[in-house]
C-alpha cells in the first residue's frame, strides 16, 4: 500500500507527528501533500509567529506586505530566516553628504523624504524597489522635511523652519503642499501627527494642538491648545481622545499623556528621562524607544512599565517598528544596527541585524519600516533593504553572541 493511497484525514493524522523541518521537506514530495501540509499544519504553526503571523489580517503590518499570494509554508520559512539572520541585502539611494530621511511603507509604495521633497517609489518583486520615483511632492531645495505622518491619501509633514505641510487630494492641485506657519523660523519640527480633524505639531520649543477647518474649498488650521512643552515625539491614540508625547530631556519623567479635549498633561510613571519614539500598541499600551538604551512596554491602566528590554551594547534606541502582534524592531544609535524582540520573551533580544559595508560606521538608524518579508533601514548615507524571502542567503546569526557557554 502506498502512503498516498490513504485518505486526507488519515494523512493529516500522520503528518502531525513530523517536525517543522520534516514537514518542509514533505511539501516537495507532491502537490497533494504540499496542500495538506500548508493548510492543516503550517496554518496553525504560523498564526502567532513574529513578523510573519496572520492572526489579524486587518493590521497595518499585514496589509502592507508586498507578497500577495504567500503560503503558510513560506511564512514559516521567512520567520525562520528572521530568527536566524538569513537575508539578502540591497542598498538604495547612496549619497556622500550625510543626512537623515523618513519613510512610510505601504503594500505597493515606499514614501521617502529627500530634503524638502517626498518621493514615492514603487515596490517591485524582482528588484524590490524602483530607484526612480513615480511621484514626488514638494521640492528638494525647500527646507528639509523633519517629521512625517500619512493616513490613507493625506500627508502631514513638518520642516526644519517651523512650517507644516499638508497634502490632501481633495484640496491640493497636482503634488503641491498646503503650507502653514506653525512656529517661528528657528523652531525645528520634531514630530507631527493627526487623526480626523485633530492635528499636533511638536517643535524644539513648544507643542500645539490644531483643528483642521474646511470652508469655501479652502483648508486652514486653528490652534486649540499650546501645550507649552517641547516634545521629541508625539502620537495620537487610536480613539483620538488621548495624545502621548515623549520629551527629549526631562529629569522627572519624559513620557507624558495629554487629554485632547482639555489639553491637560499628565506625567507617566517611568524612569526614562528621554523618549525618542513612541508607538501605540493598543488603546492602553505604549511602546517607547528611550535614550537609556531601553525599549519599554508601558501600560496606561496601571501607569507602569510592565516590560523593559535593555540593549546589551548599551546603545540608545532611536526608532521602533511593530508587527501589530508580538514582534518589535528597534533601530539603534550606532552601526546601523536593528534589534528584533519578541514580547513573549522577557529581557532578551531574538536577533540583531547589521548592514554590511557601511560608509559611516557610526550612523544611527533614523527610521525603519517592515512587512513580513522585508526590512527597510534608513542610515545617514543610504537606504538598506533586507529581504528575508531568500533561502539561498548566508546566515548572519547574532542571537547567541552573548552566550559564552556555546
Amino acid at each position: 500500500m502506498n502512503l498516498l493511497d490513504l485518505n486526507d484525514d488519515t494523512l493529516i493524522c500522520v503528518l502531525e507527528y513530523l517536525s517543522d523541518q520534516e514537514l518542509d521537506r514533505v511539501c516537495d514530495v507532491c502537490d497533494r501533500l504540499a496542500v495538506l501540509v500548508d493548510r492543516f499544519c503550517f496554518y496553525k504553526k504560523t498564526l502567532d509567529l513574529i513578523m510573519t503571523h496572520h492572526r489579524n489580517r486587518n493590521t497595518q503590518h499585514f496589509q502592507r506586505t508586498h507578497m500577495d499570494s504567500m503560503s503558510y509554508r513560506v511564512r514559516w520559512r521567512m520567520h525562520e530566516n528572521w530568527r536566524q539572520g538569513k537575508y539578502e541585502e540591497i542598498m538604495f539611494f547612496p549619497h556622500r553628504t550625510p543626512y537623515s530621511s523618513l519613510i512610510h511603507l505601504e503594500k505597493n509604495w515606499l514614501y521617502m523624504t529627500h530634503g524638502g521633497q517626498i518621493r514615492v517609489h514603487r515596490r517591485r518583486s524582482k528588484d524590490f524597489l524602483k530607484r526612480f520615483p513615480d511621484l514626488s511632492y514638494g521640492n528638494t531645495r525647500d527646507p528639509d522635511i523633519t517629521a512625517l505622518a500619512k493616513i490613507d491619501d493625506t500627508i502631514f509633514a513638518g520642516t526644519m523652519c517651523g512650517t507644516a505641510l499638508l497634502y490632501d487630494p481633495g484640496y491640493c492641485s497636482g503634488t503641491n503642499f498646503i503650507s502653514k506657519k506653525v512656529a517661528p523660523v528657528k523652531e525645528y519640527l520634531n514630530s507631527v501627527d493627526f487623526r480626523g480633524a485633530i492635528y499636533v505639531t511638536a517643535t524644539n520649543q513648544t507643542s500645539k494642538l490644531w483643528r483642521r477647518l474646511e470652508e469655501l474649498g479652502l483648508v486652514d488650521f486653528e490652534i486649540v491648545y499650546d501645550l507649552g512643552q517641547p516634545f521629541k515625539c508625539v502620537k495620537i491614540g487610536p480613539d483620538g481622545k488621548r495624545l502621548v508625547g515623549g520629551r527629549y530631556r526631562d529629569n522627572n519623567c519624559a513620557l507624558k499623556l495629554i487629554d485632547v479635549e482639555t489639553g491637560t498633561i499628565e506625567d507617566q510613571n517611568t524612569s526614562s528621562h528621554a523618549v525618542y519614539h513612541v508607538i501605540w500598541r493598543d488603546s492602553n499600551t505604549l511602546l517607547t524607544a528611550n535614550f537609556d538604551s531601553t525599549f519599554r512596554v508601558h501600560d496606561l491602566r496601571t501607569d507602569t512599565d510592565v516590560q523593559i528590554y535593555e540593549d546589551p551594547y548599551d546603545s540608545s534606541v532611536y526608532c521602533l517598528d511593530y508587527d501589530n502582534h508580538y514582534g518589535v524592531l528597534c533601530g539603534m544609535k550606532y552601526h546601523g544596527r536593528v534589534n528584533l524582540y519578541d514580547l513573549r520573551i522577557p529581557r532578551k533580544f531574538v536577533q540583531m541585524y547589521y548592514p554590511s559595508q557601511m560608509n559611516s560606521y557610526g550612523s544611527p538608524v533614523y527610521d525603519i519600516a517592515s512587512d513580513a518579508s522585508q526590512l527597510f533601514i534608513v542610515t545617514d548615507r543610504n537606504l538598506r533593504v533586507f529581504n528575508f524571502n531568500a533561502d539561498w542567503a548566508a546566515y548572519r546569526d547574532y542571537s547567541n553572541v552573548f552566550n559564552f557557554d556555546l
